[in-house]
């Protein structure tokens, strides 16, 4: 791109505070103080930071349907320039095992086209972040996957940190790959063009990186494409400094971009695809192999296994909640089954077993600890009256989160 605003995330307005009042406001209640001799408090000297979120754990979304406890619809609010469009929670939909990214010139807030995007309710770490999707291959368009934390998406120290994978609708057998460091200005280079031999809109394809505390290394169907180290001069972004939220768009560009994508001509709605998209917490993740996101297709009612297995924080971030999901052959929950677990890790005690509720879900929780590090939890086995448990149908049996 010619200019340095490719990868900005859409934000939302923020609210204005109540300690955004005019100048003369401000020195009037100053003056007032000293005639008074008032010992008024401070209550225009900077707030404190917030506390960073917790890092989430490793997860495989299907999108079998949509799952509101992980993303969010971007809706109702514009980026400006370069993107041409307003986001609209309906053109991000969730059907048939994919999610559909809508494209078309529906106007809206002095915008004339309109698009969806989904982004992640938690913020994520060092690990690998990967999709299977196919994108719009249209001048003007880009569709993406990336991690993203800023000054609207305050992952912790709230500057513009994010890592890339775009493809540029007008170079449709290329993908672009960059990040960002503690970056407001969007003053960085360090876009990479990597030709790919094949027709990304034919068929799924997937594409990821693995982010770590020395650099970033990407990935196309789990083959190794491109690697920076971060150095002094030029740092890869730092989960210490700021965690990232995972973000999928797709969005035409207006005229200050057409160097970069190619020029916009609407040509009818347009729909960019995902098939899953996965986050593998830890720097010693792999993306060699896919992940598996679906039952057995020859499933046995007889049989039972872990069909997700997710770890959240509580809300002081002291206790881990873990939450297995049983179902049998076919897929239908299993009630009624006895799940047996361990913790290790930071915190290596809490609840050992329990028994999955109407749902299938089986809910653990640790014991407390305010020490910062990685927990994880495994399922050790399930028992059932009338169902066989098969440990190797398992899509998880261990998820790590760290605090």
């Amino acid at each position: 791109m010619h200019g340095p605003l490719e990868g900005r995330a859409s934000r939302v307005r923020p609210w204005r505070r109540a300690t955004d009042r005019p100048a003369s406001g401000r020195l009037a209640v100053a003056v007032a103080a000293v005639v008074l001799g008032a010992a008024m408090p401070d209550v225009y000297a900077a707030k404190p930071a917030p506390k960073p979120p917790a890092a989430g754990g490793s997860f495989v979304e299907p999108f079998d349907a949509y799952d509101a406890t992980r993303w969010s619809k971007a809706d109702g609010w514009t980026n400006g320039s370069p993107f041409d469009n307003a986001w609209r929670a309906d053109h991000a939909t969730v059907t048939g095992g994919r999610l559909d990214l809508r494209l078309d010139d529906v106007a809206m807030l002095g915008e004339p086209y309109s698009s969806g995007e989904l982004r992640s309710n938690g913020y994520y770490g060092y690990g690998c972040y990967e999709a299977s999707f196919k994108p719009i291959a249209v001048p003007g368009v880009v569709t993406s996957l990336f991690t993203f934390a800023g000054p609207y998406d305050n992952g912790g120290n709230g500057r513009h940190n994010e890592i890339d994978v775009e493809f540029l609708g007008n170079q449709p057998r290329r993908v672009q790959l960059n990040y960002w460091t503690n970056d407001d200005a969007y003053a960085s280079r360090n876009e990479v063009l990597i030709d790919i031999a094949f027709d990304p809109v034919a068929e799924y394809h997937r594409y990821g990186f693995r982010w770590t505390a020395g650099g970033i290394e990407w990935f196309i169907d789990g083959q190794l494409v491109h690697v920076v180290t971060g150095t002094m001069a030029n740092p890869t972004p730092k989960a210490t400094e700021s965690l990232h939220k995972i973000m999928v768009n797709a969005w035409p560009v207006d005229e200050t971009a057409v160097l970069w994508a190619g020029e916009f001509r609407y040509p009818g709605p347009l729909h960019a695809s995902y098939e899953w998209v996965r986050h593998i917490a830890g720097a010693d993740c792999s993306l060699l192999e896919p992940p598996v996101t679906s039952p057995p297709p020859s499933g046995d009612a007889s049989t039972m296994f872990v069909q997700s297995l997710t770890l959240t924080l509580d809300g002081r971030a002291t206790q881990v909640i873990a939450r297995a999901s049983i179902v049998d052959g076919l897929g239908r929950p299993v009630s009624g089954a006895a799940v047996s677990g361990r913790w290790s890790g930071v915190i290596s005690g809490g609840d050992a077993a329990r028994t999955t509720d109407a749902a299938g879900l089986a809910t653990f929780y640790s014991s407390r600890s305010r020490d910062p590090g990685t927990v994880s939890f495994c399922v050790t086995g399930v028992v059932h009256g009338s169902l066989a448990y098969v440990p190797g149908s398992n899509l998880e049996t261990c998820d790590a989160i760290t605090k």
